[in-house]
Formats: structure tokens, sequence, C-alpha cells
């Protein structure tokens, strides 16, 4: 307690008995208010705050230059937004544009930077926060409640409720969007943030955001993106931004800021060693180097692919006694190609392991004939004969009758196929035991009937690898191509690696020091 404390508090003891707990009732609510209005500036604001109920230390103690630069320089747009900082005629920067890695806390930051809006704002204010999807919208909403529950004293009064954040004292509000077009037309937002616009598809979503911000003239607008891939319109919003920062340096339009690589201290050096050996080169220079690509990156090079192929292999049509498999359907029933995989991990000579791929079945439909669900059925009934120890994994959504009917002869697994997060573990297990050269396979494996030449390799070389806005990543082919066997490769493999304890959990995700994008 400071020298003031202790004097008042010696007063109140003074008192008679029957004065002291209205005065000291009295007393706690003029303290309340010198303390409220002691926040009443972002950076005040910011030197209080704890991000997690647990913090020992403020995010004022632990922010970087970087951090600072790009708070500091909105704080007068949000202050005069609010009708708080001083009304001259000096310049205000209310556009800014912030590029950073994954991982350096740009979904936090703009977190707080409204946590401060919505709870200290006397006058009513509306705004837009708009996202690719409203998963990704999700994440800045959770991390605006986050910082609610470590600072009740403060933000205790804001009400979260499904595509909102509002003050219900004084009318502030966020609203989230997701790339409806219709519903951002028609708008007159006091603030729009638009959260990784590198991942937005809809320049017409863009485009009527950034017009309804040009409607007020107080409004601000501020873009957080990752970098990015191609030369398109969000090339081109990206250097509008980053010209209107330089274009006037007495009265710029814009604040541009962009990390050339990591740079925040909770990104280790260990966990940017495991993104390099699990993305694509171009993955990992645009989600982590923060360097824009000329296109969406390969999923493997062809010198990774041709690796794993093993000319002392060959097919099997039997197992090994002793040895346990794990086989995996992909079905499809008139378009794509179904896939039937049977692979085993065995140790290697220098103390490691090796995943090898046994046999890799493959059946076309034609527009005649498209592909029956017995074939499948037939495939596991054989496989089991043929290998005894298997443990099967299948889509529980395409064969769930046919699960069903196996499951009580036979070990058998469901694999949600279409499932986001299936993708994502499935994409990432792929291309590390690619990557690493760990899974292997004979010459021709997975080869067509109709088309020899089209056979696993060449599969998985013409395959990119998709980052979604909520940094969850999927394999993804041009139109003539497929991705079947790939999955039911994916699939074995995750499901190899659920008992697999020399396997690490594969993510994209940065914790440390609690800052995520």
């Amino acid at each position: 307690m400071s020298s003031h404390g202790h004097g008042v508090a010696d007063l109140v003891r003074r008192l008679p008995r029957g004065w002291r707990r209205p005065a000291i009732q009295k007393l706690r609510i003029v303290f309340e208010r010198i303390r409220r209005l002691s926040a009443k500036t972002p950076a005040e604001f910011r030197r209080r705050l704890r991000l997690t109920p647990l913090d020992q230390v403020t995010l004022g103690d632990r922010l970087t230059d970087w951090q600072k630069r790009d708070f500091a320089a909105l704080d007068d747009a949000w202050t005069r937004l609010a009708k708080i900082g001083p009304t001259d005629d000096r310049p205000v920067v209310r556009r800014a544009y912030l590029e950073r890695p994954r991982g350096h806390s740009k979904t936090t930051d703009l977190a707080v930077q409204l946590a401060w809006l919505l709870r200290f704002s006397p006058v009513r204010l509306r705004g837009v926060v708009a996202a690719a999807d409203r998963e990704q919208a999700k994440l800045l909403k959770d991390a605006l409640a986050g910082i609610a529950a470590a600072n009740p004293q403060w933000l205790g009064q804001l009400k979260f409720r499904a595509d909102s954040v509002g003050n219900p004292i004084t009318g502030s509000e966020a609203t989230f969007l997701a790339s409806h077009v219709a519903s951002s037309y028609g708008l007159t937002p006091d603030f729009v943030v638009c959260d990784e616009l590198c991942h937005w598809t809809k320049e017409e979503f863009w485009q009527s955001l950034v017009s309804a911000a040009g409607k007020r003239p107080d409004c601000v607008l501020v873009v957080l993106s990752n970098a990015g891939s191609g030369h398109d319109w969000r090339w081109d919003a990206r250097e509008a931004a980053r010209l209107g920062a330089t274009a006037d340096t007495q009265s710029p339009t814009w604040h541009f800021s962009t990390l050339d690589g990591p740079q925040a201290p909770w990104v280790t050096e260990e966990s940017l060693a495991e993104q390099r050996r699990l993305l694509p080169t171009a993955v990992f220079e645009r989600l982590w180097l923060n360097r824009w690509q000329q296109a969406e990156g390969s999923l493997f090079t062809p010198t990774e692919v041709e690796a794993c192929v093993d000319d002392s292999l060959a097919e099997r049509d039997v197992g090994t006694p002793g040895v346990r498999y794990v086989a995996a359907a992909d079905y499809a029933e008139k378009h794509d190609l179904t896939a039937c995989v049977v692979l085993h991990q065995e140790p290697t000579e220098d103390g490691g392991d090796r995943i090898v791929i046994d046999r890799l079945d493959v059946f076309v439909p034609t527009p005649e004939k498209p592909t029956p669900v017995r074939v499948v059925r037939d495939w596991i009934v054989r496989t089991a004969a043929a290998f005894g120890d298997v443990r099967f994994v299948v889509d529980e959504f395409q064969l769930a009758g046919m699960v069903q009917e196996l499951e009580p002869s036979l070990d058998v697994s469901r694999f949600e196929f279409a499932s986001g997060r299936g993708n994502h573990e499935l994409a990432l297990r792929l291309r590390r035991a690619v990557a690493e050269t760990r899974l292997i396979w004979p010459p021709g494996c997975g080869a067509r009937p109709d088309r020899p030449d089209d056979d696993l390799a060449a599969e998985l070389i013409a395959l990119k690898m998709i980052e979604r806005p909520n940094g969850r990543v999927r394999i993804d082919h041009d139109r003539l191509g497929h991705d079947d066997r790939a999955f039911a490769v994916g699939a074995a493999l995750v499901e190899l690696g659920r008992t697999d304890t020399t396997s690490a959990p594969e993510t994209l995700e940065i914790e440390q020091g609690r800052l995520l994008d």
C-alpha cells in the first residue's frame, strides 16, 4: 500500500465506529472511479492488462518493440473515435495494415484494442470484425472473451453473444461477419477490422467493407494478415496500404507494418525447426518467414517423392506372421478413385523405423459403371484373410452400414475423411513421413489399371497444401487430378500414429507466451 493509502486508513480508524463502514464504502467507490479513469488511455490500459488470470506480468511489461509501434500508431485514432482524445487539427492515421508471421499476436493485439474501445468509449460506437469464415471470426471473439475473463474489474460488463460483443451501458458493439457480401453492404460502421485478409476469396466482400469505412470521417480501418500467395487483388490491397504509408511521410494515410521473419521471443528455434520439417518450403516461408509467394505451395517436391520409391520392394499379397498391419480405404462411387492401402511399421538398422506400403489397390469408376460398396467390403475381407493382424480404417459416413456389419468380426477404426481437423492431421502426417523419407513403397505402387503411369508417386507430386483461415491445412489437387491414394495412405498414417509413441503430435499452433494469431 502507498503512503497515501496508509494515511487514508489511519483517518478511517480515527472515525467513530458507526461512521467507518459508510466511509469505507464511499472510499471504495472513489478509488474504483480513479482506477477506471487511470485506464482510459489505451497505453495505460495495456500497461495494467493481464492476458490470463494466472499472469504475474502485465501486457505492458511483455510487449516487443514492434508491438509497441503498432499499438502507438493507432492510439490517436481510437481515442479520437471515442471522443476522448484532443480535438485539434493534427492529422491522425486511421488506417493500418499489420502483416506479421504466424504466432505473432495479431489476433490478441487487436482484441486488446477492441476491449479498450468497447469498455471505455463514453459514446456509442458500432463496428464490424470481418473474417474469411465463421471459425476465423470466432478466434478474435474468443480472444476478447479471454481478456475479459482475466480482467473482470474493467471488462466484466461486456456481454458476449453468438455474433457480437457489446457494452450494454454505452451501447457500443462489435459485430462479427464471415464473407457474406449481402450483409456487408449498407453498413455505416465506426470501425472495421479485416482479419487474415490473405485467406479471403471474395474481392467484393473486401470492397464492400472498404467503401463502408469511407462513410464516416473518423472510421478506423485495420487489416491483419500473414503474407499471401499470388499477385491478385489481395496483393493490390496490401500494396495500396504500403504506398499510403510512404507516399507522404508528413501526413501518411496508412500505418503499414510488416515483419521480416519470426521476431517474437516466444517462437523458439525448436518450434521453427519442427515447422520447417512439417511444411513445404513455400508454405513455411509464407507462414513463418512472412514472405509472399507466387502461388500456393506444392505439398511435395519431385525429389522428396522419388526418394521414397524403393526398388528393392515389391507389392505383397500376404502378410508376415507377427507383424501388425494398418489398412485404410477411401471410397468414391462415381467421380473419384477408390483407394485401399495396407502398410506396416518396422525398425531400421540405425535404431529408427520406417513405414512400408505393402500394397495399394485402386478402383476406377466409369460413367456406365460406378464403384459399388461391395468392392471395398470384398477387399477388406480378402486383406484380413491374407495379412492376419490388421486394423482397418474407413470413413464412418460413407461406409457406415459396412462398418456396422464388419465390426463384430474385424478390428475396424472410423476416420472422418471430411472433417477439417482430420484432414489437417492427415496432411501433416503424410507431409512429414514423405519429407523425412520415413514412408517407402515399391515402384509403380498404386498405379491405375487403365493408366500405369498414374501411380501414388505421380499423385503426390501434383498435390498442393492449402492453409485454411483457422490455421489448419488440407490437401488439394487441380481440376483433373485426384487425392484419393494420398487420403488412404494419410488415414493409415494417422491411425498408426495413435499407437506410435515416437511420433510427436502434428501442430501448426504456437502457444509460448499465450500470444496467438
